[in-house]
């Protein structure tokens, strides 16, 4: 018997990295997925964001696994696509049980140096992506009467400051706040919020911030290893997918308005 048997988790940036070991581990403890992706690129960040190749494969890794998979074409920050992806996911599942905020980007530039478009772009995926997906996932979950469970994907940058990185780290401040007054709106209907605050993951993005900083990648992972307490230089997808299954299962029913970290100490220091 699965941890997540019976339940339906949307997944957000679900095509590749964090947002596909989401689904694979809520899969493998026996969720239905409903993943969600752009698939496309945007004027912003300065790196590919992956396709709808992408999205495919996660859809086939979690019917791997025998469960029932959707992928979802959206962007985050249109209000009209996350209404349409949070209906069709109900149309096709019949509900929706857990709600993973993991779409993001990230990218570097001085504060000085950061173009309005740059700012709006981060801000719109990183912020007003969790809340849309939120706006229209929430009332379901309260007229459905059964619990729930919303994770946003946040960051130990919403935590601390990192240079050159000043509006990536706003958009994953931000997000704690809004997670933390949603807990307490939604604590009466036994639906849970949390964030994830992992240290920087092995994933795509980790080579495009590289490609955007004009570093090389192995120099930027031997200058995030120098943060780290213990000796890790990035951890894996899974290990941040780990967490959130905890938070998403009932062993986690009365962990509310919590910041998680996934950071391999990195806050010690």
């Amino acid at each position: 018997m699965g941890r997540l048997d019976g339940k339906v988790a949307l997944i957000t940036g679900a095509a590749r990295g964090q947002g596909r070991a989401h689904a694979i581990a809520m899969g493998g403890a026996g969720a239905d997925i409903a993943a969600l992706d752009i698939c496309h690129d945007l004027p912003y960040p300065r790196y590919s964001l992956a396709n709808a190749d992408d999205l495919e494969e996660t859809v086939r890794q979690v019917e791997a696994l025998g469960r029932r998979a959707l992928a979802l074409k959206a962007d985050v920050r249109s209000a009209r696509d996350m209404e349409a992806a949070v209906k069709t996911t109900i149309e096709q599942f019949g509900q929706i049980d857990i709600l993973v905020c993991n779409a993001g980007i990230a990218d570097m530039a001085l504060t000085w140096d950061i173009t309005e478009e740059w700012w709006d772009i981060m801000l719109d995926v990183n912020v007003k992506g969790p809340w849309l997906a939120i706006k229209y996932a929430v009332p379901h979950m309260i007229a459905r009467n059964q619990g729930g469970r919303i994770l946003i994907t946040s960051s130990v940058a919403g935590l601390r400051g990192e240079p050159g990185m000043s509006h990536y780290c706003a958009s994953k401040w931000a997000v704690v706040g809004l997670a933390k007054s949603l807990a307490q709106e939604l604590s009466p209907y036994s639906i849970t919020v949390n964030t994830l605050h992992p240290t920087a993951v092995n994933t795509a993005i980790i080579s495009g911030m590289a490609k955007a900083a004009s570093m090389q990648t192995e120099d930027l992972i031997d200058f995030i290893y120098t943060g780290h307490a213990l000796p890790v230089k990035l951890i894996e997808a899974a290990d941040v997918a780990s967490a959130a299954l905890w938070l998403a299962s009932d062993e986690a029913r009365y962990v509310t308005g919590h910041t998680l970290k996934v950071d391999a100490g990195r806050m010690l220091k």
